[in-house]
């Protein structure tokens, strides 16, 4: 007999909505909450980027946190009322404790519920998930499946950058003293988001911080990757115009030789504007093949 199986993510990944439909996957949300203590459900109404934008430009300001224990277990228990077995694709456990309140709702239903151990978020996510249903449908024994989901993080690699630094300090992603040069100096971080969010470089302009992004996702792989080795490439962004877009998905199609056609876009979601603001963008490539490993690097 076929099993029943749901599918969880949260609202740090990166999504088509008709997609998600079509395979019965639903969406967690995490939270955010202002200066005020109010807290808002990254739910798409209660939050979404358009009112985080209105909310800073009035001078408010954000923390985010992972989806309420009570609201995370009664939605994964009312699904396992329903299901035989429920997979979740959270928030990398470096940024969140959202994976370790999973993990304790594992606990308690051992066999039904298998928590990813993701080391990502946004286009990254979404890849895994593309692969979480390809493997479903081979028909493997759930522990293998989540197995092999973790392993394909190596598999991911991410990088960003974004116009506004200061959320990204206060929340402790980079260092008051870089901080200080990046201002005098008016440059822009680039960010490799592998467990943590880790300083990968500084750069100019956007122009110049794609072009070491690029360079970067290159060394990853030793100068050694092709088209035929990609299996998903994505860019996600959020508040450019037309022109930083276009040359963002020229520069990529032409760096890694991939049809711009089958680039994936994607805006950047809210949870990750809480720290980045308007002007940040992403890359994320999917391989056939693992990157090098690499280690944190903390300041």
């Amino acid at each position: 007999m076929n099993k029943k199986i749901k599918i969880f993510i949260d609202s740090s990944s990166t999504f088509d909505k008709e997609f998600l439909k079509k395979n019965n996957v639903s969406v967690i949300p995490l939270s955010l909450s202002d200066m005020n203590n109010q807290v808002y459900s990254d739910d798409g109404t209660n939050m979404n980027p358009n009112i985080l934008f209105k909310e800073i430009a009035n001078g408010n300001k954000f923390r985010t946190s992972a989806t309420p224990l009570g609201v995370l277990m009664t939605t994964i228990e009312d699904a396992l009322d329903e299901y035989d077995v429920v997979y979740f694709v959270p928030i990398s456990h470096g940024l969140s404790s959202q994976w370790n309140q999973a993990r304790m709702i594992e606990e308690d239903h051992p066999g039904k519920f298998f928590v990813i151990k993701s080391t990502s978020a946004a286009l990254a996510n979404e890849f895994v998930l593309y692969k979480l249903i390809d493997l479903i449908k081979t028909k493997k024994e759930p522990k293998e499946i989540v197995k092999e989901c973790e392993d394909y993080y190596l598999n991911t690699d991410t990088y960003f950058s974004c116009e506004d630094i200061s959320d990204l300090l206060r929340g402790g992603r980079v260092t008051s003293g870089i901080v200080k040069i990046i201002k005098m100096l008016k440059l822009k971080p680039i960010i490799l988001l592998d467990t943590k969010n880790q300083r990968a470089g500084m750069s100019k302009n956007y122009q110049d911080a794609v072009g070491k992004i690029i360079d970067n996702i290159d060394k990853d792989y030793d100068k050694k990757l092709s088209s035929d080795d990609i299996e998903h490439l994505g860019i996600y962004y959020s508040g450019y115009e037309d022109t930083k877009k276009d040359f963002i998905l020229d520069s990529v199609s032409k760096a890694f030789n991939y049809p711009k056609e089958k680039i994936l876009i994607r805006w950047v979601p809210t949870i990750v504007l809480a720290h980045t603001r308007k002007g940040a963008y992403g890359i994320t490539v999917a391989t056939k093949t693992p990157h090098k490993k690499r280690e944190i690097k903390v300041d």
